[in-house]
């Protein structure tokens, strides 16, 4: 059983929407929300101008097998939390483990690995020498430092769960479906 830290990123205008969504979630670290204009040319004409990201890990483990059911869980998400069909919030999730940090998506893409039910992983991280690297294909967000910075830190405490579990301590492990987590 390979174990991961589940992570999401959010986009999100309206901070209630994002409020409302994360008293839904079990937060363990939240970075503080970010401006990346990267991100507002491709999702203003869905979500509107002025968009915030923020990036969160949440308290406990999953097994990287659920990568598919957490997708598919945020897909639902989103959809609860759109209006006249359109998202306001776009929530990706994925893990970080010792080595990586891994997203999924519902889109194909160069360098995605197909996982099932129309979910695909992607690699935006390498831990080498030390630190978290981007990758050639990395969003732009991703390669800002104070994120990466942020994933070092979730990543450190994903190892020291692990570590305090081999000395006796239990592992919160967290499941998902489609409709809940739990």
């Amino acid at each position: 059983m390979e174990l991961a830290k589940p992570i999401l990123s959010v986009i999100y205008k309206e901070e209630e929407i994002f409020r409302e969504f994360l008293k839904e979630l079990n937060v363990e670290h939240l970075s503080e929300p970010y401006y990346f204009a990267s991100i507002q040319r491709y999702y203003s004409r869905e979500m509107g101008e002025g968009l915030m990201k923020i990036f969160l890990s949440l308290k406990g483990l999953i097994k990287k097998e659920e990568l598919v059911n957490f997708k598919l869980w945020t897909m639902k998400k989103e959809k609860e939390f759109s209006l006249h069909g359109r998202r306001r919030l776009n929530i990706d999730p994925g893990y970080v483990d010792e080595s990586h940090l891994i997203l999924a998506s519902s889109k194909k893409r160069g360098g995605r690995l197909y996982l099932g039910k129309d979910v695909y992983a992607e690699m935006e991280y390498l831990f080498l020498y030390g630190g978290f690297r981007p990758l050639y294909w990395t969003y732009a967000d991703y390669r800002d430092k104070r994120v990466i910075a942020f994933f070092e830190k979730v990543r450190k405490a994903f190892l020291n769960e692990l570590k305090t579990a081999k000395h006796g301590n239990k592992l919160m492990l967290l499941s998902f479906t489609e409709y809940q987590f739990y």
